[in-house]
């Protein structure tokens, strides 16, 4: 019972962060979002800080697009990976938590974009519906994997102690 309560407040933990950042106006996420690829940049183009602002700044909204999506993507293989897992603890049938979680990743990120139509400087985007969709099958994925994986590790150790 313990580990369903803690999944379904990770679950609605990670839906309110999706929903904060896209309650953040545009100037606000903008100027986060630079910051955020200002510091990858830091870290990942060598010889960074030592190049002009003029150079620095052209090569930092040269990823920003990229960072941005990269965000968006990251965030809703979050949202599909929990989803999955809690899925998992009412489904038994694997196409049925697949069909539930990215159903629901789909509806979450279409509620998403259209709640952004109405916040300063924002609009919904449907080509971030689909960037969104594809971090949460991802996410969904990715842990329906690492379940499998862990699954085969359990029935061979199984065998073995038999």
């Amino acid at each position: 019972m313990a580990k369903k309560i803690i999944l379904f407040i990770l679950l609605a933990a990670c839906m309110v962060m999706i929903f904060l950042f896209s309650s953040q106006n545009a100037e606000i996420s903008g100027n986060l979002s630079e910051g955020i690829t200002y510091r990858i940049a830091c870290i990942f183009v060598q010889d960074f800080k030592t190049f002009s602002m003029e150079r620095q700044t052209e090569i930092v909204e040269g990823m920003h697009f990229y960072i941005r999506k990269a965000a968006h993507f990251s965030e809703y293989a979050l949202l599909g990976l929990l989803t999955f897992l809690n899925a998992c603890q009412y489904f038994r049938k694997t196409g049925t938590r697949f069909l539930i979680t990215l159903s629901l990743c789909l509806l979450y990120a279409s509620a998403d974009e259209f709640h952004q139509l109405f916040t300063d400087g924002r609009c919904g985007s449907p080509v971030d519906v689909m960037i969104d969709f594809s971090g949460a099958a991802a996410g969904t994925l990715f842990i329906f994997v690492i379940l499998l994986i862990i699954n085969r590790i359990k029935k061979f150790q199984n065998t073995i102690d038999k």
